[in-house]
């Protein structure tokens, strides 16, 4: 199997890929694509700063209704986002029912006034029972918007050099631009879902570069090795092909099997559902990046 051969096709994919990527970052369903005034990104609270409730409820409700009742509530600049019922099956396989508040960020005063509003409509809600708040200063989101870039610049930088000594500084940007598809990739689909950019992505992210940098550098050593040995016998492009299908079942098998745990853990964790998304995503784009993309480059 000749897959060398179709190199510039998948190269092709891959820059369609990081085009669609980018412009989705600027232009997507959560702004109207680009017709409503506004964050072209669909930023959580932990980088815009803010409170964000699940309040359970004991039966379906809309966000009508819900917002009718915090329409009630009488605080001076109090706005919240429209709120989202969800709907899931806990580990006792009961169907349970909540709503996704998100406000401005509240004082504890603040927030007690708002909980016995949802009470006195929704019924008293407990922890155990799915009661859930996150707050999140504004000064602290824009200190965690700077750590997150931070994060991910320095562990692309720290990869490339790391590869440049191991094999050869081609090998290294080839690497890194595999990595940058991967988290475009992921930022991409997210984006087009208009899924909320949190504290959860970045951590997929770092997990993703991780796991996809292992998946390259296994298809570069084994080109390592085949150019030390064989590097008179065969041409450049045969010797990458021969090395990519040699490492193409491991590769395959390692992007199936992880993705088979990350969709139990999406299925039966609806807490860390969203991380577990951004997880198949990067798996997948990840896996494609490795073989179709950085052995080409």
């Amino acid at each position: 199997m000749d897959l060398i051969k179709h190199r510039w096709k998948f190269i092709a994919i891959f820059l369609i890929a990081m085009i669609a990527s980018v412009t989705l970052l600027f232009v997507n369903p959560y702004n109207g694509w680009g017709t409503k005034p506004g964050p072209a990104l669909n930023l959580g609270i932990d980088f815009t700063g803010g409170t964000k409730i699940y309040y359970p409820v004991s039966q379906k409700v809309t966000s009508d209704e819900v917002a009718a009742v915090l329409d009630t509530i009488k605080l001076p600049n109090f706005k919240y986002n429209p709120p989202q019922p969800n709907q899931y099956i806990d580990s006792k396989g009961i169907t349970r029912y909540q709503v996704l508040i998100y406000t401005r960020f509240l004082t504890d005063t603040e927030q007690e006034v708002v909980l016995k509003a949802l009470e006195a409509h929704y019924g008293k809600a407990t922890v155990n029972q799915g009661l859930d708040i996150t707050r999140v200063d504004p000064f602290i989101s824009k200190e965690l918007v700077n750590n997150a870039i931070t994060a991910v610049v320095l562990a692309a930088i720290l990869m490339l050099v790391y590869i440049w000594w191991r094999f050869e500084l081609m090998s290294g940007i080839a690497a890194v631009v595999a990595l940058i598809h991967d988290a475009l990739v992921m930022m991409g689909i997210y984006v087009l879902l208009g899924k909320e950019i949190n504290a959860n992505l970045i951590a997929a992210l770092l997990t993703i570069l991780g796991y996809s940098i292992n998946d390259t550098i296994v298809v570069f050593d084994r080109i390592r090795e085949n150019l030390q040995f064989r590097h008179k016998e065969v041409s450049l492009l045969e010797l990458t092909n021969d090395s990519i299908l040699q490492t193409f079942r491991r590769s395959l098998y390692t992007g199936f099997t992880s993705l088979l745990a990350v969709l139990v853990l999406f299925v039966a964790v609806p807490n860390i559902r969203d991380f577990c998304f951004a997880m198949i995503v990067g798996i997948t784009a990840g896996t494609y990046s490795s073989i179709f993309v950085a052995s080409p480059i």
